[in-house]
């Protein structure tokens, strides 16, 4: 393990990484364990941290030698036998996948769309696709071509495991309000509370299609087509829903369609809903007070109204954090209840109405409703603000001394800082400009239309949306959900369904270790712990001796966790299958 500083400007993160070689290659590839959090937030709290986090990751790394240790869970002294004596050894992790499965009740949801395919078959692909996704994940091509021996699991034909992605795109609905009923269930799920945002994934081609299209990429792949993905989770961090949008459409435009959707999952009336100021636009205020839900959402001090920015500027009503000993302001808060404006498009019927009116038509109407601004400013937010600004304007002086790597800067925002007039390559840097930004260092502002809320409540409420930023790393890099290399919509669809599932299962087994008091463990090390067992065979049918090897302690919590029966070192058919769920026999037949 080791300490890596990712990203680029003001979002750059310091993370403990780890590298792992691909499967069938000498190739390796870095796997995030955890994100510590912004790089120059930290660095301005703490300038040794980096060497502090070093010395933290060598004794984590330490550690991890020592849990991941292979174990000899045993009750008998017999040892392994010659290698000669080993006729076989196959994976049997996934015996934990399949007790979620059928904790989860999985097998009523696809038999009922697998349609007049064979069902055993189906539930058996279904299941072969979701292991492989969640120990080592690949596109279907890749795992034909590539099937290890899962202990238990027949071999699957590729052209079958291609149509096994439209069952599961069938399946959708179904699933989703299967899974949110048993979470509700079984979890401390407060269904009236949902986090949303929205990422993109997108493909290794230029095709487009109706789900495929060329769009704003946050992944900064503007090169090829993408699909959107609108994202809602609970407090435990465990989805409630999704939704696929073409790769054109815009972030604003989703949050509706989420929010519809988790109203009908739950019969709520009220929901709150958490989300980034990129979704604070007019039509998804209006559409969440118009239909009775309350909002806790960001909001961008900068490009304000005249009267907000009035608003923060004016002194009254501050209250401020001083260090005792220094006497330095650390933090200051106001809250201030007033009408919020917003504008909204108008309906074609009203653009239509408005013509018959003297002057020029409008376009949108202006609304405004009560809300709560609770309005902070932190010193450790002003000085990575600045630090955020100034290595901007470093870079900035170099490029304007290139003027050929400008037009690609420009694209990039700079320009905020520049005076330049069109069709110019007379680039200078505003003084004026860098001063207005100043202004802002330090401040930040969360809104809401529930006035009840304290600013503590919505602070936490708030800062609660890093779970579904986390949720999205598991599901590009963990779960490897991106690149998307199907093409036809159904599959691209059933692709998305089969790792929602797997997500699901990752952050349900993440609230279970919570819950049970154990170290909290990484998407990374979870899928590691169910990848890396193995059950050596040895002798032949029907003497048959099992032994599993390359057990980790992580493995044993999680086995133990879900309630099944103790390992032993050696083991006949029947004794593994009564630990496991596993008939190896398939396998030996």
């Amino acid at each position: 393990m080791y300490v890596a500083i990712t990203g680029s400007g003001k979002y750059r993160v310091i993370q403990f990484r780890e590298d792992k070689r691909i499967p069938g290659t000498k190739k390796k590839k870095a796997h995030v364990i955890k994100t510590i959090g912004n790089y120059e937030q930290m660095l301005a709290e703490d300038p040794e941290i980096i060497v502090k986090l070093k010395e933290e990751a060598r004794g984590i790394t330490r550690e991890k030698k020592e849990s991941s240790a292979p174990l000899t869970p045993s009750l008998s002294n017999q040892e392994l036998g010659d290698e000669s004596e080993v006729t076989e050894s196959y994976h049997f992790g996934h015996s934990l996948i399949l007790r979620l499965w059928e904790t989860l009740k999985l097998d009523k949801i696809f038999a009922k769309t697998a349609g007049k395919r064979d069902q055993q078959e189906v539930m058996d692909m279904i299941f072969y696709l979701l292991v492989h996704r969640l120990t080592q994940p690949a596109s279907i091509l890749a795992c034909s071509k590539e099937q290890v021996k899962y202990a238990g699991l027949p071999e699957m034909k590729l052209d079958r495991l291609y149509d096994v992605l439209d069952v599961l795109d069938a399946s959708k609905e179904e699933l989703i309000a299967h899974l949110a009923k048993f979470f509700e269930k079984n979890t401390n799920r407060k269904s009236n509370r949902g986090y949303y945002d929205v990422t993109t994934y997108a493909f290794e081609s230029t095709r487009w299609g109706e789900l495929r299209m060329f769009g704003f990429s946050k992944d900064h792949k503007n090169n090829e087509v993408q699909v959107v993905m609108g994202l809602l989770i609970d407090n435990n961090g465990i989805p409630v829903t999704y939704e696929l949008f073409p790769g054109n459409t815009m972030d604003q435009s989703t949050l509706t369609t989420a929010v519809a959707r988790l109203k009908d999952l739950y019969r709520m009336e009220k929901i709150t809903v958490i989300a980034d100021r990129g979704l604070n636009g007019g039509p998804n205020l209006e559409f969440l007070c118009k239909a009775g839900h309350d909002f806790v959402i960001s909001y961008t001090l900068k490009r304000s109204s005249k009267e907000f920015k009035e608003l923060v500027w004016d002194e009254a009503g501050w209250t401020q954090t001083v260090d005792s000993k220094t006497g330095e302001v650390l933090r200051r808060e106001k809250v201030v209840v007033q009408d919020f404006k917003y504008k909204v498009p108008l309906t074609p019927e009203e653009i239509e109405n408005a013509k018959n009116k003297a002057g020029r038509p409008r376009k949108t109407r202006e609304e405004s409703i009560p809300v709560k601004i609770h309005l902070t400013w932190t010193a450790s937010r002003a000085s990575k603000d600045y630090a955020d600004r100034q290595r901007m304007l470093d870079k900035l002086h170099k490029k304007i001394e290139k003027p050929y790597q400008m037009k690609a800067a420009l694209k990039r925002g700079v320009n905020q800082f520049l005076e330049m007039e069109l069709d110019t390559t007379d680039w200078k840097i505003s003084e004026d400009k860098v001063r207005e930004a100043e202004r802002y260092d330090g401040y930040y502002a969360v809104i809401t239309n529930n006035l009840a809320l304290t600013t503590e409540e919505v602070t936490t409420i708030y800062h609660g949306l890093w779970k579904i930023e986390e949720s999205f790393r598991v599901l590009k890099t963990d779960l490897e959900a991106r690149p998307v290399y199907v093409h036809t919509d159904r599959h691209i669809k059933g692709h998305f369904v089969l790792c929602y599932l797997a997500l699901c299962m990752v952050r349900y087994t993440q609230y279970l270790v919570a819950e049970n008091g154990i170290e909290p463990i990484s998407a990374g090390l979870l899928m590691d712990s169910l990848e890396e067992p193995r059950v050596v065979v040895q002798g032949k049918f029907p003497d048959i001796v099992l032994t599993p090897i390359q057990v980790t302690n992580t493995y044993m919590n999680l086995h133990r966790i879900l309630g099944m029966k103790p390992l032993r070192k050696n083991m006949t058919l029947t004794q593994f299958r009564s630990v496991t769920k596993i008939d190896l026999l398939r396998n030996l037949k």
